[in-house]
């Protein structure tokens, strides 16, 4: 066998590790190792040393393991040594392929429901530690190649996979048909178990890839759990239009209420309208207006009550009313006799209390001592004066007093009502 003078790789393909076919090399001969290998020597059965990528001169000063390697003398004085020299790939190799062959039984977390999920995918696995990549892994076969690790491990990597698949799909409360999606999730919590199976060999899995998690479509169980989301939807549905309904029929509710606060603000506008003349003729304006009406209509009457006034009646009648109808027909404050009779007097008011006439200018019944003036009362919105009973203003249309709502339906209470009428909810 002719001794070398230069040692590099030269096989080919997808080796993982090969073995230069030379034994014998000259002392000072060149190794040569390329960025993506590791160069191994090897005597009886001991690595002796380890070389990284680069290009050495293999001399004794330089590399002093050499001296126990030298064997003999050659022609011209040259000395040559035996050893055996073991090149070691570190480089990635891609697209390993794994694939469960049975498919995976396991339950559904949402519907309790077996299903059969079968799963695929690849990995790719680089060398970390080329001395205990070749001590665990090659040995004495020397040689290794992309398919010595498929074989080595293909039972390891798919029984880990299994039950971490299956742990996966459980651990995640949600239908597994929904966990299948998350495949980049489950292959990164895949990735630090199988590692731990390759590092006991001096090997890393540098990437990690799930292509498909599937249940397979003729699955019995699949039929089943379409059904039962059929029937989850429809449900949800109900429960949707349901709520729609009472939506629709609060805002229908609240929409009546304001339009009945709406009608009562119109019906106070219209009393105050009819109350103005207070403004105009005083505190007794409203009470004189309604009495102008009686006696219009008594004049306008032909039967007994216009003979009754036509006769110069009036005259009673005003000793009742006091000066206020001659005020009214006159235009003054001494108003002038009815129907020619004697004046009256100094004019007279008429207490809203017991009726009894009062002179003008006083401020309390002589005869029950309630007051001629009531409290004016003032809308807390715009400012207006409002007349005694209204319930609303007249000039904005905002209630006199705060009305009270039902919380959950929008409804009216009356004052002290503690349980809706329309719903029956409490209001504290």
């Amino acid at each position: 066998m002719p001794i070398m003078s230069v040692i590099k790789n030269t096989s080919m393909g997808n080796s993982l590790c090969s073995k230069v076919s030379y034994e014998d090399f000259n002392i000072g001969s060149q190794l040569i190792v390329a960025e993506y290998e590791e160069a191994l020597f090897m005597k009886d059965g001991v690595i002796e040393e380890v070389f990284g990528p680069g290009k050495y001169t293999l001399t004794t000063e330089n590399y002093p393991f050499l001296t126990k390697f030298v064997s003999k003398l050659v022609s011209g004085g040259v000395s040559a040594y035996n050893c055996k020299v073991y090149y070691i790939n570190k480089a990635h190799h891609l697209e390993l392929k794994w694939g469960t062959g049975t498919p995976i039984r396991v339950i559904d977390p949402v519907w309790g429901i077996e299903v059969h999920v079968q799963a695929r995918g690849s990995y790719s696995v680089v060398v970390k530690d080329s001395k205990k990549f070749f001590l665990k892994f090659v040995g004495a076969s020397a040689s290794a190649v992309e398919q010595d690790i498929i074989k080595n491990f293909k039972t390891a990597f798919i029984q880990h996979i299994t039950d971490g698949l299956a742990d996966y799909l459980v651990s995640k409360e949600d239908e597994v048909l929904v966990t299948c999606n998350k495949k980049k999730a489950l292959a990164d919590d895949m990735l630090p178990v199988l590692n731990d199976i390759l590092d006991e060999y001096g090997m890393e899995l540098e990437n990690f890839y799930i292509e498909s998690i599937e249940v397979p479509e003729n699955d019995p169980c699949m039929a089943r759990i379409r059904e039962l989301r059929i029937k989850r939807q429809e449900k949800m549905f109900d429960r949707e239009q349901l709520a729609a309904d009472e939506r629709l029929n609060f805002n229908l509710r609240r929409e009546s209420s304001e339009a009945d606060r709406y009608v009562s603000g119109q019906m106070a506008q219209a009393d105050y309208e009819r109350m103005t003349i207070r403004d105009q003729d005083g505190n007794n304006g409203w009470a004189r207006q309604e009495y102008a009406d009686a006696i219009k209509a008594a004049a306008n009457n032909n039967g007994t009550g216009g003979a009754f006034v036509g006769a110069g009646m009036g005259l009673a009648m005003g000793n009742a009313m006091g000066t206020m109808v001659g005020a009214l027909m006159n235009g003054g404050e001494g108003a002038g006799p009815l129907n020619g009779g004697a004046a009256t007097g100094t004019s007279k008011l008429i207490c809203p209390n017991c009726n009894s006439a009062v002179p003008a200018g006083s401020k309390f019944c002589i005869n029950c001592g309630n007051p001629m003036e009531p409290k004016k009362e003032i809308c807390k919105n715009c400012g207006a004066e409002l007349a005694p009973g209204m319930k609303f203003c007249g000039q904005c249309g905002t209630p006199v007093s705060e009305i009270k709502t039902c919380k959950s339906c929008g409804a009216e209470l009356a004052a002290g009502q503690v349980f809706c009428g329309e719903c029956g909810t409490k209001n504290d």
